[in-house]
């Protein structure tokens, strides 16, 4: 019995991640099945150790495929590489259920409240120890963003009305009250138990007011970056100010000629279609060309004068200087480049190595046909690209893996992402995460990857760019 509900935890847990717009509300009950059962029987290390194992699985079973797949040939040393993360990470909640046990039975606990409230700290624990230190290991003090039940209760922004009130670990510590609530009902059965979960439940309550229900989430964004005479109440398309181009240029070519012509081709034809355009926003990793800064006869194919008007542009490309080389933003503004936007986080095997993988035989295999990336040390700067606003940059998982943002402005945050290479499910958790990060942040976001082009408000609600 107690390995079915180990395996029920672990799919409730999975399932709101995988088909979040049905099932969000299964987060909810992920703890239950292990709560319900710890009033009769000890969990211990084996329990805990095969339920990190499902849950880590399932939950990273995008990531494995990908890191396999990345190794071409190699595919097993990607498999054993992923599965020695499982097992590594599994061993955290392991030791986690038999410390548990062991203060129980130490300290002589026989109240199952009590014991219920231990066990739910333990869950805190371990979803703070995902969310924050999982990756410790690999050489930066990091976890694994991607697995935080607040995650999917995005889909319905209005249940995270208190994060940027208590914060997330406070918040987390409230989510876990609901699951108590649902176990003490099925222990007892009584009207106290009922209180008890509806209490709970009240943290994530909240019914929208009459103002909110009205609201189309990409006029009240569109208000916010383009003036009003230029943003219609009906939505007009000619007061679009923002666009996208979500394509990966360089896998159709690496000549930097073609590649500068093949995007100004895209910009003109983006301009005559729509006049009103100031900003266009191209994805992290858009182009291979890793030399724009030697290049300035080339951007002149994206001038007033070639594309129909002067537009501020910004795409990923990699850039060199010396032996580094950066995964970077660059913004360039009637043909000139004006920045260059250098990365500060780096992922595990995408786009570095850890001190114990760092060895010529796993380098070989991931970093053959291109270098690692190099962490930037540079501040972030803000972009200042319409007339009454400025927007601060954010390259993929620099949004996903900060808690905190690192610069003190309250402008609009541009975030451009690589999504091509996962999974659908994890491009949605993605966006979901970006969702959480507006709310929790309080920042209005544009997130820009192959997948998504979405205008994000700092109440989670979000709207296609492109529409």
């Amino acid at each position: 019995m107690i390995f079915f509900l180990l395996l029920l935890s672990a799919i409730f847990y999975t399932v709101p991640f995988f088909i979040s717009h049905h099932f969000w509300w299964l987060i909810f009950l992920f703890p239950v099945p292990l709560l319900y059962r710890t009033r009769t029987q000890n969990v211990s290390f084996m329990h805990g150790f095969l339920w990190g194992c499902a849950v880590f699985t399932l939950h990273t079973i995008g990531w494995i495929y990908l890191i396999a797949n990345m190794a071409g040939e190699s595919w097993t040393i990607g498999l054993v590489l992923g599965v020695a993360m499982i097992l590594y990470q599994a061993l955290f909640p392991a030791f986690l259920f038999w410390s548990t046990t062991k203060t129980i039975t130490f300290f002589s606990i026989h109240n199952a409240i009590a014991c219920l409230c231990l066990w739910a700290v333990a869950l805190w624990i371990f979803i703070v120890w995902v969310d924050w230190y999982s990756l410790w290991i690999f050489g930066v003090q990091e976890g694994y963003p991607l697995m935080h039940p607040l995650i999917v209760l995005a889909e319905k922004p209005q249940l995270l009305y208190l994060l940027p009130i208590v914060g997330k670990l406070l918040l987390t510590a409230f989510f876990l009250l609901v699951p108590m609530g649902i176990t003490i009902l099925l222990w007892y059965r009584n009207w106290y138990a009922l209180l008890f979960l509806c209490t709970s439940a009240l943290f994530f309550w909240r019914q929208p007011d009459e103002a909110r229900k009205g609201v189309d989430w990409g006029l009240r964004i569109g208000a916010l970056l383009c003036p009003p005479k230029l943003y219609a109440k009906d939505g007009a398309k000619s007061g679009i100010k923002i666009k996208t181009l979500p394509y990966m240029i360089c896998s159709t070519t690496d000549d930097p000629e073609i590649i500068v012509k093949i995007i100004g081709n895209y910009l003109k034809k983006m301009v005559a279609q729509e006049p009103a355009i100031e900003i266009i926003i191209m994805p992290e990793s858009a182009c291979n060309i890793s030399n724009f800064v030697e290049l300035p006869e080339l951007l002149q194919l994206w001038n007033s004068e070639n594309i129909g008007k002067a537009v501020h542009i910004i795409f990923g490309a990699s850039r060199q200087q010396g032996d580094d080389y950066y995964n970077s933003l660059h913004w360039v503004y009637d043909g000139k480049l004006q920045y260059c936007y250098d990365k500060k986080h780096a992922m595990l095997l995408t786009e570095r190595l850890s001190g114990l993988m760092n060895c010529d035989y796993v380098r070989a295999i991931y970093f053959s046909e291109k270098k690692p990336i190099t962490v930037s040390c540079c501040e972030r700067i803000q972009l200042a690209l319409l007339k009454d606003m400025s927007f601060v940059p954010y390259i993929c998982s620099e949004l996903f893996f900060s808690e905190l943002p690192d610069d003190c402005s309250k402008e609009s945050i541009i975030v451009i992402v690589n999504d091509l290479l996962f999974a659908t499910y994890i491009q949605k958790i993605l966006v979901l995460l970006a969702r959480l990060k507006a709310i929790q942040w309080q920042r209005n976001i544009i997130y820009v990857s192959y997948a998504y082009s979405l205008f994000i408000d700092d109440c989670g609600g979000c709207k296609q760019v492109n529409e």
